[in-house]
């Protein structure tokens, strides 16, 4: 052990030596200069001795950069080389002439190794040897007793001012490194004399070796400032930092090693700072760190936890302040290392108690030091205008609190404790960012009150989870608490997103109380927790009132709309748990929509109040879906007050929405976006026997609306014609969809066709393009419901009576209404296009729409066809199709596909239709090809004669209708 510190010692003051080689006492440094200034004068002489060939380079130099040549051949003329040289010529030569001058300063750069070696190193290595010599002494009289105590401390006292007294008297003036080797071995001997009298023996009191080893610090500094050697100061240090190592006795003093390692770093980082030795700063911290952690790992026991985070404490606060310790600027990396290591290594300590449960319970004790350290933190990288220190200082803080929280079963007095302390350090940070407010600096100390309030944020989230505790009010509390520092942070220019941190903060953490904790024992009731989710949405609402700057204020808004927009979804029912009192959701998921749509109408944002009204309905259709059954009207009132309030919303807000489209089709789509809860409750209640008077109440709410818009617009405005269509259109679904519903079989497609149609007679009335596409895309998804989707079939049980069926009026009623939209578009679509549509939509002028309605009328009658055919010859109490040979039903099949494409010929010539006549011509083309390919060979008999003959007479009669309708005479065809 004695070797291995011997050679750390050699190999520290060797290191030292090299990095003193370039400096030197101040003599030394003085003779080097006046060495270069000597050289610069010869080689000045040696120029002007030799003119001529100074003056010979420069015309050779000269004509490479200057591209005219002709000014090489005149040299003997006198004047002109007099008046050039002036202008254009010293300039390029005085540029060049230092780029030149490397020869002259490499006899500066070079190292004199004998000097090194001969002076340098051996003084060096002889204070090294000296000093330890002396430390060895002391060893080895110890051991084997030979000189009593307090001798030995008097002849280490003897040697040590022998030292430094013939260093200073006798060797200082010609061997200026002697010198300074035999001063730091001096030093070293005294620190190893009084630290042993005290401390070893105690010979002396302790505040008398305390004056002593002050008296040496001070004699050292002072020797290697008058010096300015860093030399006795890297002796110094090596031979302060190794006494305790050197006379350790295995007693725990903490005491006494830290008071005397602090002394020892108030004296380095003093010098440090006067003679700008940055480097000292980082040893004393590499050697203050090398003792905390040794004592900490391998002496300190739980009793001693406070004692540790105080000496933690206060060499943190030593270090931060190291660089004001004298004047100066501290742009240094190496202060900026020191000052930060200073400062942050504590955490590291601080993260290993809280992590152990043997160091107790509670947090109290590392909050008391987290919270001066979190300031020296933010302190440090103020002054040093770097946000590196507070960031790191930020995220160990949460890592020390998290690392406490999951490593301890919170109940409720630690939940308190960890909120507190996530507020009391949050807060901290916080206080920096109003002392100095700069919102436009990355460097300044938002970034790390920012972390650490977010990542406290996670915390409490997380340990709320986590815990067993059903009481939410700590974790509700810390919640609220770190919510207003972030909204205080988004009242700064450039952080007003944090008012959208604050609001997902609060939901995330809400959700999971209620999640986690709602359904045990010790929850509050159901009416509190709701009052407390339209209580906080409420805060944020207010928040929004009070802002002043219109940026600030948007985003306010924004937060308030979400924060009440996701606690809305947070509430849509779940299977499984007890509903909640239908006054009791019903009131709270108005209110939470009503505030979002309040923030929409502040914000003048029309989308926000469609939001809200689908939102509010969504989530209250939720829990009618999940209603078993019902004894009351209470929940039929509540949904339809609901969807009247949001009905006359953009009536009420004044002119904020009057000219805003997206306001008011959210208040014209509120009747149908509650219709499907109504309708259930209204089954539930009342039965279906009376559904239709259902959305006959509401087309008059809407006509109502449609009504009342007139009269708020000029004719001439734009806006009242959609604002009109609107409600009409939803009014006329209503009408449609009355007649059907009270059939109950397929009622929706029925309504979706007939509102299809409606809203097109309504577009012939009133020329809105959104009538026509929204009729157009009803009767689309008809379509499509009634063609590619096979579940229709499965959704009631087989007709009792063929053909005359719910499958007749379930598919022609909608064909029909396909066929009157075709006829209602076709001789307007065209001439009544805007003109991006007519770029788009019909470049060749033909009706797309109306020619998209007939052909879906005509896929519609053939799925028709084919089910009914189906139906005839199916059994079971189900219909479905099958493919399975029966040559009844596939000789029927072959005849009403050749007989309707005959149909279709027929319209099509009698309209004189190109278009119907080429869907006849593919359908008997379809007709043929399931004939010859599949009848040929599956049909037998007197089938297979029925299914040629038949195919036979149709071809003929096609044939025929051509020659005498279509070829006959060049009549004008129209499409």
């Amino acid at each position: 052990m004695v070797g291995l510190l011997c050679l750390v010692a050699f190999v520290a003051a060797v290191v030292a030596l090299f990095r003193t080689a370039a400096g030197g006492s101040l003599a030394e440094r003085i003779a080097a200069l006046e060495r270069e200034v000597e050289q610069l004068r010869l080689l000045l002489r040696t120029r002007e001795a030799a003119p001529g060939r100074a003056q010979e380079p420069e015309p050779e130099m000269v004509p490479p950069p200057l591209p005219p040549p002709p000014v090489v051949p005149p040299p003997p003329v006198v004047p002109p080389p007099l008046a050039e040289r002036p202008a254009p010529a010293p300039p390029p030569a005085a540029a060049r002439r230092p780029a030149a001058q490397p020869p002259v300063l490499a006899p500066r750069v070079a190292v004199d190794w004998e000097q090194l070696f001969g002076v340098r190193a051996a003084a060096g290595l002889g204070g090294v040897a000296l000093a330890l010599a002396g430390l060895l002494f002391f060893k080895y009289s110890v051991e084997h007793g030979l000189i009593p105590p307090w001798l030995r401390v008097v002849l280490g006292t003897m040697v040590g001012i022998a030292c430094i007294a013939g260093s200073e008297l006798t060797l200082r003036r010609q061997y200026a490194r002697t010198a300074d080797a035999l001063a730091g071995a001096g030093v070293v001997v005294l620190y190893a004399a009084f630290w042993a009298a005290s401390i070893r023996y105690g010979l002396v009191p302790v505040p008398v070796a305390f004056f002593l080893m002050v008296s040496v610090t001070v004699i050292g500094c002072v020797l290697s400032w008058r010096h300015a050697s860093q030399m006795i100061a890297f002796l110094g240090l090596v031979g302060g930092f190794l006494t305790p190592l050197l006379l350790s006795t295995g007693a725990d003093r903490p005491i006494g090693l830290f008071g005397y390692v602090l002394l020892l770093d108030t004296g380095l980082l003093y010098l440090a700072r006067q003679r700008r030795w940055p480097v000292l700063a980082l040893l004393s911290l590499a050697g203050t760190v090398f003792y905390e952690g040794t004592w900490i790992g391998m002496r300190m026991g739980p009793d001693r936890l406070l004692l540790a985070l105080a000496i933690l404490g206060v060499f943190a606060l030593l270090f931060a302040v190291a660089p004001r310790l004298a004047a100066g600027e501290d742009d240094d990396l190496e202060w900026l290392v020191a000052q930060a290591g200073g400062v942050l290594v504590p955490f590291a300590f601080v993260l290993y108690f809280a992590s152990a449960t043997r160091f107790g319970l509670h947090f109290h004790p590392f909050g008391i030091l987290l919270v001066p350290l979190c300031a020296g933190a933010c302190w440090t990288a103020r002054v040093q205008r770097t946000r590196h220190i507070g960031l790191g200082a930020a995220s160990a803080t949460v890592a020390i609190v998290g690392s406490w929280l999951f490593t301890r079963a919170a109940d409720a007095g630690l939940a308190w404790e960890a909120v507190l302390w996530c507020i009391v350090l949050a807060l901290t940070f916080h206080v920096f960012v109003e002392w100095k407010r700069e919102p436009s600096s990355v460097d300044g100390p938002a970034p790390a009150a920012i972390v650490a309030c977010l990542g406290f944020f996670v915390l409490l989230i997380v340990g709320s989870a986590s815990t067993p505790l059903a009481q939410p009010w700590p974790w509700l509390a810390g919640f609220v608490g770190l919510a207003a520092l972030f909204i205080r942070h988004a009242s700064f220019p450039r952080r007003e997103f944090l008012s959208l941190a604050a609001a997902l903060g609060m939901v995330v953490g809400l959700e999971e109380l209620y999640r986690d904790h709602g359904q045990q024992l010790g929850f509050p009731p159901l009416w509190v927790w709701f009052a407390v989710l339209v209580g906080a949405s409420l805060a944020f609402q207010v928040v929004a009132l009070v802002r002043r700057a219109p940026e600030t204020r948007r985003a306010a808004e924004y937060a308030a709309a979400g924060l009440a927009a996701l606690l809305l979804f947070g509430l849509v029912p779940v299977p499984g748990p007890r509903l909640p009192p239908a006054w009791l959701f019903h009131g709270t998921t108005l209110a939470l929509g009503v505030l979002v749509a309040l923030s929409a109408t502040r914000l003048g944002y029309g989308p926000g109040l469609l939001f809200a009204t689908i939102a509010t309905a969504f989530v209250q259709l939720g829990w009618t879906w999940a209603l078993g059954r019902l004894d009351e009207t209470t929940p039929l009132l509540l949904q339809g007050g609901a969807l009247l309030l949001f009905t006359a919303w953009p009536f009420l807000a004044g002119a904020r929405f009057r000219a805003d489209r997206f306001a008011w089709y959210g208040a014209a789509l509120a009747a149908p976006a509650w219709f499907l809860s109504l309708r259930r409750l209204y089954v539930l209640r009342f039965g279906a026997g009376s559904i239709g008077l259902l959305p006959v109440a509401l087309a008059l709410v809407s006509l109502g609306a449609a009504a009342r818009a007139r009269d708020r617009w000029s004719e001439s405005d734009p806006v009242r014609v959609g604002v009109i269509a609107w409600f009409a259109a939803v009014a006329l679904g209503f009408v449609t969809v009355a007649i059907p519903l009270q059939l109950d079989k397929e009622w929706i497609t029925i309504g979706w066709a007939l509102e299809g149609l409606a809203v097109t007679a309504l577009w012939t009335r009133l020329d809105y393009a959104g009538l026509k596409y929204f009729g157009l895309t009803l009767l689309a998804a008809v379509t499509v419901r009634l063609v590619a989707n096979p579940a229709v079939l499965g959704y009631y049980p087989r007709p009792a009576f063929r053909i005359v069926n719910w499958l007749l009026y379930t598919y022609l009623v909608p064909a029909a209404a396909l066929l009157a939209t075709a006829s209602l578009l076709h001789p307007r679509e065209v001439s009544r296009a805007r003109g991006w549509e007519r770029e788009r939509l019909y470049p060749h002028g033909l009706p797309a729409g109306a020619l998209g309605a007939g052909f879906a009328a005509v896929v519609v009658i053939f799925v028709w066809l084919n089910l009914a055919i189906a139906d005839w010859f199916a059994s079971g109490p189900m219909l479905r199709v099958s493919f399975e040979r029966l040559p009844a039903r596939d000789l029927a099949t072959s005849l009403v596909w050749a007989v309707y494409a005959l149909v279709l010929l027929a319209i099509g010539m009698g309209r004189r239709s190109i278009g119907l006549r080429w869907l006849s011509l593919g359908l008997f083309l379809l007709t043929i090809a399931k004939v010859f390919l599949y009848d040929l060979g599956e049909l037998r008999d007197l089938y297979r004669v029925a299914s040629l003959l038949g195919l036979a007479l149709s071809l003929i009669a096609v044939s025929l209708a051509y020659q005498r309708f279509v070829f006959r005479s060049p009549s004008a065809e129209e499409t």
